[in-house]
């Protein structure tokens, strides 16, 4: 094994209080930290921990400007250059991103990649995620009817198969129907084609929630109910995820649960 270390860890979703105590260990005895946080508070109270820090942000994508590559991608890419060239060096390094790293981060996944390849120790901690923050906030237990979730303009282009006695998860709403990873915003339409999707499979009235994770102590969180109808209508950020309730029952399979003499009272 290679001198030099990586380990990836998450901020949670609220800033320092996410933080799992394994987490602060590691940020405090590596030898750099490359953090991506995106409020104020997070950064300095990550700075407290370790002041020798890289402020990955610094290399994110200006879609105003260009600046840092032609799209989000290429601004991931810088990311993941960053951390291997300190990794290379032979440094303990800590990677430090927002919620969970390994949801909807693709930096993280590539490095650790990139440097168990080239010999070297890499691993990843969980952390609070923006689902976790859903279930908590919106009473909603997984394992009572299970839960489907997909990256929304996946769902556009896929149109995977959906369990409809069963609540389904769609993230990144905010940027649906965007495939250059350029705006900040849905594509033209982007809501529209999401709400044309859904009502392939759901009724016009069915009722939906736009859900939105507080990242700030004090701050609200959104869940705010809306009809299918009227999606292509709503306001949404970046962050906002869309959570459908079941519209069916859960059917039981007679036959199989017959051959198997399964007891149906117990269930």
């Amino acid at each position: 094994m290679k001198n030099g270390s990586l380990v990836v860890v998450g901020s949670g979703i609220i800033t320092p209080a996410h933080l799992s105590q394994e987490s602060i260990n590691r940020i405090v005895s590596a030898d750099i930290v490359h953090l991506l946080v995106p409020d104020p508070l997070g950064k300095a109270a990550i700075e407290q921990l370790n002041c020798n820090i890289k402020d990955m942000g610094d290399l994110y994508y200006d879609d105003s400007s260009g600046r840092n590559g032609n799209n989000r991608v290429e601004a991931y890419d810088r990311m993941v250059d960053s951390i291997m060239a300190d990794l290379r060096k032979g440094l303990k390094v800590c990677a430090v991103f927002y919620g969970h790293p390994g949801v909807f981060v693709y930096p993280s996944h590539k490095c650790i990649s990139i440097a168990r390849k080239e010999g070297f120790s890499a691993e990843m901690l969980p952390a609070i995620s923006a689902e976790d923050c859903l279930f908590a906030d919106l009473g909603i237990d997984p394992g009572d009817l299970g839960c489907q979730s997909y990256e929304a303009t996946q769902y556009l282009i896929y149109h995977p198969p959906v369990n409809l006695a069963s609540p389904l998860i769609l993230w990144q709403i905010g940027v649906v129907g965007d495939l250059t990873f350029t705006q900040m915003h849905p594509a033209d339409n982007g809501l529209a084609m999401l709400k044309a999707r859904l009502l392939e499979r759901y009724a016009e009235t069915h009722e939906l929630i736009l859900y939105e994770a507080p990242t700030l102590p004090l701050m609200p969180v959104r869940a705010e109910p809306i009809m299918l109808a009227n999606l292509d209508f709503v306001e949404v950020k970046t962050i906002t995820t869309l959570y459908l309730p079941p519209c069916q029952t859960p059917r039981v399979d007679l036959d199989f649960c017959s051959q198997w003499h399964i007891d149906l009272t117990l269930v």
